[in-house]
């Protein structure tokens, strides 16, 4: 597991867990990671109409007794897809929704950003999705390869949607091991 990146760290474990189609919506914050979804050999990327849609999909294909996952970009995607989500909550299915978020750096100064509330704070989507969500995480190098396992093992274990967000600039940075793993 030498060299991964962190998106191909993750989508390494989404393939581990079953999960072979990736439903979403591209958006400009996810851009990075897309790009490595239609590149991997193993997992097939399902382009929806919108994120509600993308949402509703990856809860059917849950219902099929396997994990699912769902791809949408930061603010106005995520919160499209979080009916669906609250629904897979309502009924135990284990998906997990990736958001595409603005580079880390630009959250850290508060940066006036699209689809963002454009008040400097953002953390009020990742607020929201914790009331429908089992676990959630703000990836970064350091902590993506914990954080993601974690996320993942809490959606399993407990039937219900993780949340991950990936930055723009974490998505491409080399995954950073654990030590001892």
């Amino acid at each position: 597991m030498s060299g991964l990146t962190v998106s191909d760290y993750l989508l390494q474990r989404l393939n581990e867990i079953g999960i072979d189609h990736l439903f979403g919506v591209p958006g400009d914050f996810n851009l990075a990671f897309l790009d490595r979804v239609i590149a991997h050999p193993r997992l097939a990327w399902v382009g929806c109409a919108n994120e509600l849609n993308a949402a509703y999909a990856a809860d059917g294909y849950a219902r099929s007794g396997r994990p699912a996952a769902l791809l949408t970009t930061f603010g106005v995607g995520e919160l499209s897809a979080i009916n669906g989500i609250a629904g897979s909550y309502a009924e135990y299915l284990p998906v997990i929704h990736i958001v595409g978020a603005p580079s880390l750096s630009a959250q850290q100064r508060g940066d006036l950003i699209h689809h963002s509330l454009g008040d400097g704070d953002f953390g009020h989507f990742l607020r929201m999705q914790r009331e429908v969500t089992v676990a959630q995480a703000t990836l970064t190098a350091e902590n993506a390869s914990d954080e993601i396992d974690r996320v993942i093992r809490e959606t399993l274990t407990q039937r219900r949607p993780g949340y991950l967000l990936l930055p723009v600039d974490v998505a491409g940075a080399p995954r950073v091991r654990p030590i001892g793993r």
